[in-house]
């Protein structure tokens, strides 16, 4: 069960007066946590708390703690959720634990954002608004690209290769690192088209850099 200190800093995480009082709750919160005042089933409640700010608490204390009894529910909360706060948060919890069990669980999202990118913005704008744009881009897509680059294998090709084409520079970008981290092998043709046509500078040098690879290792 809680205890009053924790409930008081939770209210100050929530309703702290400025961004400075909630970074100082937050802060302690995580001592409390790493000084193992924390039991995991209390934690585990407070994903189902009604506040976002709960959640996203609970979710970065489930992932900090490594707790190998909330994996089921990070991966149902992040197939289920559309609301970027709460997913960016879920991927910072599966980076800290440093395996791949949440690796299908990311590229079945990217696989649904592929298919209906709107779909990620119908709790936060009817439109095609390119800062809501830019925030999935920033919170969700690039932060996953960057997940399965530290964590995947060649066997993600499919699932991600239709990002190569996508209409953001830096998303682009993002793809041939992931191929070229991940030694999974671009074609020549598709390469040079990049190099030569690209409208970022940054990618057509990180495409030149990739084919410049791998002509030199076949």
């Amino acid at each position: 069960m809680l205890q009053s200190n924790q409930y008081e800093l939770l209210d100050k995480l929530r309703f702290g007066k400025d961004n400075d009082v909630r970074k100082e709750a937050l802060q302690e919160l995580i001592n409390l946590e790493h000084e193992a005042q924390f039991d995991e089933t209390d934690i585990l409640k407070l994903l189902d708390d009604k506040d976002p700010v709960i959640q996203v608490y609970a979710i970065g204390a489930v992932g900090r703690k490594q707790m190998t009894s909330g994996i089921p529910e990070l991966r149902k909360r992040y197939l289920e959720s559309s609301n970027p706060l709460i997913l960016n948060e879920l991927l910072t919890a599966f980076n800290h634990y440093e395996s791949d069990d949440f690796l299908d669980t990311v590229l079945e999202k990217l696989r649904k954002l592929n298919k209906k990118p709107l779909f990620f913005l119908k709790r936060w704008a009817r439109s095609e608004d390119t800062s809501e744009k830019g925030y999935i881009l920033d919170q969700i897509l690039i932060p996953s690209l960057k997940y399965i680059q530290q964590i995947g294998n060649p066997g993600v090709e499919k699932s991600v290769k239709p990002f190569l084409e996508h209409e953001d520079a830096n998303v682009r970008w993002h793809m041939l690192k992931l191929f070229d981290s991940l030694e999974i092998a671009l074609k020549p043709d598709v390469l040079q088209k990049m190099v030569d046509s690209d409208t970022s500078p940054l990618v057509r040098e990180q495409a030149a850099i990739v084919l410049t690879k791998q002509s030199s290792t076949n």
